[in-house]
């Protein structure tokens, strides 16, 4: 009585449906009842099982508020001094700011995080998708930041901090700028050796014409 009840609500629900031969049509019915619960069903991402979609992988980074592989808090990172978690005052201060910060070379985590691979973890932000690879006491933005006493480094404070962010703490995002810099100098090089090539051809055909 079961299955009749139910072979009678297929053949209503679908009408212009016929099942297969040596195929019930309860079966029929079943498998199309399946399909059509599973499509409102949420469904997990394709790639879930992989680690570097999912950053599984870089889950053992550190802190929350830093990501990438590798330490957030290295001994060699830059940005980690006294002399930089403000604008330095003094004449010594700015030499070893300038030397040891914005003309350190870059280290092997900045490099690979600057260009990026599959899976590479972001952080949300208005203008960029990009955080803190370092992070840590000693970070001019851990806890609560540093002012300077005079009135001149007060007043410039945001010019430095774009500088120091850019340069100094988070120089990877610098060299991520060039990296866009750089390969599009190197797609639009073949290109604008063609447009060369083709306003030659156009003008020597233009001579053999009046010719």
């Amino acid at each position: 009585l079961a299955q009749a009840i139910v072979a009678r609500v297929a053949s209503r629900a679908l009408p212009h449906y016929t099942a297969p031969p040596g195929r019930s049509p309860v079966a029929a019915m079943s498998l199309t009842r399946t399909c059509a619960r599973l499509a409102f069903r949420r469904s997990m991402p394709a790639l879930s099982g992989t680690s570097i979609f999912t950053g599984k992988a870089q889950k053992a980074a550190g802190p929350k508020q830093a990501f990438g592989y590798g330490e957030v808090n290295p001994p060699d990172a830059p940005g980690f001094k006294s002399y930089q978690m403000k604008p330095p005052e003094t004449v010594s201060d700015t030499v070893k700011y300038i030397s040891e910060g914005t003309f350190k070379l870059p280290l092997k985590k900045e490099i690979i995080e600057a260009i990026g691979y599959p899976g590479q973890k972001h952080s949300a932000g208005g203008i960029t998708t990009v955080g803190r690879i370092y992070y840590g006491p000693g970070r001019y933005d851990y806890g609560r930041p540093v002012m300077p006493k005079g009135w001149f480094a007060n007043w410039f404070y945001g010019f430095w901090e774009f500088g120091h962010v850019m340069f100094v703490a988070d120089r990877w995002i610098f060299f991520r700028q060039i990296r866009h810099l750089v390969f599009t100098g190197i797609c639009f090089f073949p290109m604008w050796l063609t447009i060369g090539w083709n306003v030659k051809a156009h003008e020597e055909f233009k001579k053999a014409c009046e010719s």
